[in-house]
């Protein structure tokens, strides 16, 4: 009976990755989606968002970088336009080889941003990345790089995750997993008091660069008067004007769950099974093998109250140098990472079931990571001295602002300092928490546990304080928080509208629009229950065609050009950022922003945005296996 039930769930399991649901109209046409793809396989030199590899086995290897942006953008715009003063001093450490700008240099933090911006990989935007080239690669477009398909670029990421050097290390020994977190001997980065100290098994540092020693884009330009470098050694070349140390070192949990799950996954998923017709994708694959192998990482920072925490211990946030909570829980991090673990074990299911050439040991591998995330979601023994209540029971009884209405942005949990084992954050509160979150978990499951209706007034409360209105009174879009300027009492000269949160509340909207049609169809429904939902459907079609059709605003073709954003767009934004007519891409936000949760907001070319509007040109959501808006995962805690 028991391995009946298993073959059952098995069918569901391939079942769910085939449903798409209701389809949604493109908003680019496929050659538009071509010039997408050649700006996500271009290199930088050429208008694109990527570098070569030049270390060990990532040699000659296209890999992405988060942004494309130019000197001059940098220079003219942002230090002079701007009326910011970048001048700095870089000085050399010869205690620790660091060449660093001194805290009281005025561009210190510009010169941080732009070196990061320029030479930096966030892995989130990676793993979205890697989804898109997928889609476009089973649809049969090619890379901008005629050496390399689709397919094997996204393979390149996973490669770059398994050796865990910058892809362009610069010394002859290339240090295997010198970007993972193992655990230090001043006990930094320990995982909720478990010590890592196999790379493999760590987490990635959430922005990883080129090469160590970065270069900034001021380097051999004129803006490099604003540089003064001191006390370069004689003895080593590499260190000269214009080269900066790498200083973002921080492991965070949503983007190694996105990362090593959700980006790599789904899209050897689309390769393997939607592409050439396999039941499964194999076990040894580099991304099963990273993913099995970084698992117990997430165990280990999993609460008591089942919220997995945001950082490791010792990691650095997003602004200063102190250091974050240990005890800090993310509601948008453990989203990510829900929507991963369900996809990582439909996969292992499939394995299980599918894959005749299982070895043994595999198979008992695979079992015990089967069980230990459905202990971690749904509760239960995670370890011989651990329980958790499992991550649901963290977002309905610990997640929930039943006053708001909608999900925390997190809290501080188990904290054995604080006067309180649960200390939710209200703010700033985050769009990006409800789309998401709402998103993962599902209509069905908020409106079981909060009432029918909860997840379409969740996302018609963000919008009165998140979204991003025209002059007319239309839906654009969304910000990032309630600090925005945006709202239904905002002004559009003073708001921003991201083109990629808007693309994750497009696809929140369509995934309630598939959920709430289903109540609508189903006869079982009271009638005043299907008339609400009736209600719902219209009014979120009505949100979705609004924002998608506006998003074209956000494109390198049209934006220059907006009306709505001509107060706040750079002057000559189409001469700092050069986009050649084989080129099309997505920028990160309407404006130069700085965001409440701690980073710049620029208007240049995202290799996130770009990535998000292929998964929703090709009606894919990426929390579910195989891209279906439903969640057909159990809608109810376990006994």
């Amino acid at each position: 009976m028991k391995n009946n039930l298993f073959k059952f769930s098995i069918l569901c399991v391939l079942a769910t990755a085939a449903l798409s649901g209701e389809t949604f109209t493109p908003f680019q046409t496929e050659k538009e989606i071509q010039k997408n793809i050649n700006f996500l396989t271009s290199t930088s030199e050429k208008h694109g968002a990527g570098y070569i590899g030049t270390a060990g086995g990532l040699n000659n290897k296209y890999l992405p970088l988060s942004y494309y942006s130019t000197p001059s953008y940098w220079g003219e715009y942002v230090c002079d336009e701007l009326g910011n003063d970048c001048r700095v001093i870089d000085v050399f450490n010869p205690y620790d080889y660091t060449l660093a700008p001194t805290h009281d240099s005025p561009g210190r933090e510009l010169q941080y941003e732009r070196v990061n911006v320029s030479n930096g990989t966030d892995i989130y935007d990676a793993s979205t990345w890697q989804i898109a080239l997928a889609l476009a690669g089973r649809e049969g477009l090619r890379s901008a790089r005629k050496s390399e398909s689709l397919f094997e670029m996204v393979e390149n990421q996973n490669l770059l995750l398994l050796y865990g050097h910058d892809g362009q290390h610069q010394s002859e020994k290339i240090p295997f997993g010198a970007n993972r977190a193992i655990t230090q001997k001043d006990g930094t980065y320990t995982y909720n008091g478990t010590k890592i100290s196999e790379s493999e098994k760590a987490y990635f540092f959430r922005m990883v660069s080129k090469q160590w020693l970065a270069q900034d884009p001021f380097a051999g330009t004129e803006y490099a008067q604003n540089i003064t470098v001191m006390d370069l050694p004689d003895d080593n070349p590499q260190y000269q004007k214009g080269k900066v140390s790498w200083a973002d070192w921080k492991p965070i949990t949503g983007e190694n769950g996105w990362a090593f799950f959700l980006g790599p996954l789904q899209a050897d998923y689309i390769k393997y099974v939607e592409t050439e017709g396999m039941q499964y994708v194999p076990f040894s694959s580099t991304s099963m093998q990273n993913a099995i192998q970084i698992l117990h990482a997430f165990q280990a920072l999993q609460s008591s109250k089942g919220g997995v925490y945001y950082a490791v211990k010792g990691s650095l946030g997003n602004v200063g140098d102190e250091s974050v909570n240990p005890y800090e829980i993310s509601v948008e991090n453990n989203a990510s990472l829900l929507g991963g673990l369900w996809v990582f074990q439909d996969l292992l299911k499939l394995s299980l079931e599918q894959q005749k050439d299982l070895k043994r040991e595999d198979k008992i591998e695979v079992r015990k990571a089967i069980k230990l995330i459905d202990a971690m979601i749904y509760g239960g023994d995670t370890s011989e001295n651990k329980r958790t209540e499992g991550m649901l029971a963290f977002f309905k009884n610990y997640g929930w602002d039943k006053n708001q209405g909608m999900f925390l942005q997190g809290g501080i949990a188990d904290d054995p300092n604080a006067d309180s084992d649960w200390i939710p954050t209200y703010t700033p509160k985050a769009v990006d928490v409800q789309t998401w979150t709402i998103t993962v978990l599902g209509q069905p499951m908020v409106d079981e546990w909060y009432g029918f209706g909860s997840a379409f007034r969740a996302w018609e409360a963000t919008k009165k304080w998140g979204a991003f209105y025209g002059p007319e009174g239309e839906l654009w879009g969304v910000g990032y928080s309630e600090s925005d300027g945006n709202g239904t009492n905002g002004y559009f000269e003073e708001g921003i509208v991201s083109a990629e949160w808007t693309m994750g509340a497009v696809n929140l909207v369509r995934s309630l629009i598939v959920h709430y049609g289903a109540v609508i169809d189903d006869e079982t429904a009271s009638s005043e229950t299907r008339t609400n939902a009736m209600e719902y459907v219209q009014r979120l079609r009505e949100d979705e065609r609004s924002m998608v059709e506006k998003l074209m605003a956000l494109r390198t073709d049209r934006y220059g050009e907006e009306e709505v954003f001509e107060g706040n767009r750079p002057t000559d934004f189409d001469s700092l950022i050069v986009m050649p007519k084989d080129k099309l891409a997505f920028l990160y936000a309407s404006k130069r922003y700085f965001i409440p949760f701690g980073w710049f907001a620029n208007p240049i070319p995202s290799t996130c945005s770009t990535s998000w509007a292929l998964m929703l040109h090709y009606n894919y959501n990426p929390f579910q296996l195989g891209g279906g808006y439903i969640n057909t995962h159990p809608h109810s805690l376990k006994d």
